[in-house]
């Protein structure tokens, strides 16, 4: 199960901690489109996704938000066309089809929203999404822990039987914590914010012991 379980966090964000040039490629491609016309996820489904990330990493006064450098894209567009790759490179076993299941996935979101607010994702307001964040990425690790064994019984049950479905309640919260992941990726591995917001140093690799802070990114992560 590691590797299976390596495997969907990599679909899903949570695992992909590593910028390759192809990715940083497509997040910067996504950041000069004008617009948000999803190529993965549904129009309403984009929607959601776009208020999501916005509701993440906000922009305020001096920072760009998720959604100024084109995260919502990226993370559609990585659903699109490098989570296939992720699946057919890496192993050579088959795996489970996380294409399919993000859109699962997204699907239980949406009835989840709808039989909240009663309404479609297309009419949802910033702080009903926001309801919807705060509902499962703050749950306690005991109930986070529950909701994991479930989305492992529910990928164990999948690989012979393709009806299987997720507890929805668990399919949720594996989309949203992915969102919230991949959200805080994009952000971080833009040129943008690299450049302008984190500690950046085109030549690291310097040893300086009892230095002002102001001389070391004044406490910053550093970009590269």
């Amino acid at each position: 199960m590691d590797r299976r379980q390596a495997l969907r966090n990599i679909g899903l964000g949570a695992g992909a901690v590593v910028a390759t040039p192809t990715v940083i490629s497509l997040l910067q491609s996504c950041k000069n489109e004008p617009g948000f016309v999803p190529v993965f996820v549904s129009v309403p489904e984009g929607y959601a996704l776009e208020q999501l990330v916005d509701l993440i990493i906000p922009a305020d006064e001096t920072v760009p938000g998720a959604v100024a450098i084109g995260a919502h894209k990226f993370i559609d567009a990585y659903w699109k066309n490098v989570t296939p790759n992720v699946q057919g490179q890496i192993w050579e076993e088959r795996f489970e089809p996380l294409q399919d299941h993000m859109k699962m996935f997204f699907q239980a979101f949406g009835e989840e929203f709808t039989a909240t607010f009663d309404k479609e994702l297309q009419k949802g307001k910033p702080e009903e999404f926001d309801q919807m964040l705060s509902k499962y990425l703050t749950l306690g690790k005991e109930e986070q822990r529950n909701h994991y064994m479930a989305m492992n019984e529910f990928y164990q049950s999948y690989e012979t039987d393709k009806t299987a479905t997720p507890p929805k309640e668990s399919a949720v919260f594996t989309l949203l914590s992915g969102i919230r992941s991949m959200t805080i990726w994009a952000w971080k591995s833009s040129e943008q914010v690299g450049e302008n917001v984190l500690w950046y140093d085109p030549v690291p690799g310097q040893q300086k012991g009892c230095i002002p802070l102001d001389q070391a990114g004044n406490g910053n992560a550093m970009a590269l």
